[in-house]
């Protein structure tokens, strides 16, 4: 499916970007080319405005004179006195370029009909799809006409145009291919985290259809083992294993509904004044009896007052999910720290941030799985025998703590075992 819309985005992509592409080299062609016209031009004129200076001044015309502004491939002269060609253009000019001249005379004496003093002009005109710039005047000298046309071809400048417009066409074409490429390069890029959503929703769909299957498989098994042998001893055992496992469906839908409003910020977060201190006394408090029964040390080291200005760990959050976030890491480290192990908890301050800690010195967690741990469902290969765990804890404290605009990380405790850091920033 991704693999579709990446090829469709890619070329829509490549199809807009080419677009583009075109018009900016369409405006650079356009450019390029009346640049290149405008040069011609200016050579134009140079050359006719020194041909007129001559004839207009009366200065003799020679041969010399004649064939240096005259070249059968770029520039032509036509002198016509009194009607009759001189002799250096009847030698000089085949019947196709008198044909030429002949025409030319008559597109200019219709463009100066109606003009009663003679004139000088300057136009383009086409033949045969071969273009011209030409200077056409006439001169009245004692009693004698003299008629003179200039002819610039514009040939060269035409080949170098098509040659440059070919130039273009080349370059657009390979830019579809580069475009193209990235295009599918950037697209894939875009559409990367989409795919890693996509299959974070499988592996979160396919983790929650397992861990319910687990309690609805026992419900199913005893309600057909009461209804075929509704034995007292029997019925209590399936009625106490059937609590249980409604108790861990309970549980189970909590917290799935509990990072559902986290990540569509529905679950409203109550902040006061609180401090840290007291919060993790009072958790203390609440876990020494249960890790005395487990056989852990569980520890709250007194802690010294931190170097902020308001003399202690006071911080504006949600207690109660400060707590829970807390609570979380510890029933981790209760779940993974073996008998006779040892649990810290610890709490500092440094550079405006507050620092919750967990200390156990249990199995500990693999350089790979460090990132991961905090993905919903995801439970390191060592633990996943343990039913009462369903992977969504961590997860639940990581966006406690970015809901707090803090975070949660985990690191190796020295000796063995994990340390499990929340981290706040300090606000009053």
């Amino acid at each position: 499916m991704f693999h579709k819309i990446q090829t469709k985005l890619s070329l829509i992509c490549c199809l807009v970007t080419t677009l583009l592409v075109l018009i900016i080299i369409l405006c650079c062609l356009r450019v390029s080319e009346k640049n290149m016209y405008g040069q011609e031009t200016a050579l134009f004129f140079l050359k006719a405005k020194a041909v007129s200076s001559t004839l207009q001044a009366s200065e003799p015309v020679d041969i010399h004179w004649y064939m240096r502004n005259f070249d059968a491939d770029k520039n032509m002269l036509y002198l016509e006195t009194n009607g009759i060609p001189a002799t250096l253009p009847a030698l000089t000019l085949s019947e196709q370029e008198y044909s030429l001249i002949e025409e030319i005379k008559t597109y200019a004496e219709q463009k100066n009909s109606g003009r009663e003093n003679p004139s000088q002009q300057y136009f383009a005109y086409t033949k045969d799809s071969r273009r011209f710039l030409v200077m056409y005047g006439r001169l009245l000298e004692k009693e004698q006409k003299l008629t003179y046309i200039f002819l610039y071809n514009l040939e060269d400048f035409c080949h170098s145009v098509q040659v440059q417009r070919r130039r273009f066409l080349a370059i657009w074409l390979f830019s579809i291919f580069i475009l193209y490429l990235f295009s599918h390069i950037f697209t894939a890029h875009v559409l990367q985290p989409v795919i890693q959503n996509d299959e974070r929703q499988r592996h979160f769909a396919a983790s929650a259809s397992h861990e319910l299957r687990s309690p609805l498989a026992v419900f199913k098994t005893g309600l057909s083992v009461l209804k075929s042998e509704p034995e007292l001893g029997k019925t209590a055992r399936i009625f106490s294993l059937m609590e249980h496992e409604m108790s861990r469906m309970e549980r189970l839908l909590q917290d799935l509904l509990c990072l559902s409003k986290m990540e569509n910020a529905d679950l409203p977060f109550t902040f006061e004044q609180t401090n840290l201190a007291d919060l993790l006394s009072a958790v203390y408090e609440k876990y020494a009896v249960i890790a005395k029964d487990k056989d852990l040390s569980l520890s709250f080291p007194e802690v010294s007052t931190p170097g902020t200005s308001g003399g202690s760990y006071e911080c504006c959050c949600d207690r109660q999910r400060i707590e829970q976030a807390v609570i979380i890491l510890l029933d981790n480290a209760f779940s993974y720290t073996p008998p006779g192990g040892s649990i810290t908890l610890n709490l500092y301050s440094s550079h405006k941030k507050y620092y919750i800690q967990v200390i156990d010195t249990g199995t500990g967690i693999c350089d790979s799985d460090k990132e991961k741990i905090f993905d919903r469902f995801y439970q390191a290969d060592s633990s996943r025998s343990r039913k009462e765990h369903f992977g969504l804890g961590l997860a639940i404290a990581k966006e406690i703590c970015i809901g707090h605009g803090g975070a949660v990380f985990v690191s190796d405790t020295k000796g063995g075992g994990s340390t499990f850091t929340i981290k706040l920033p300090v606000r009053k």
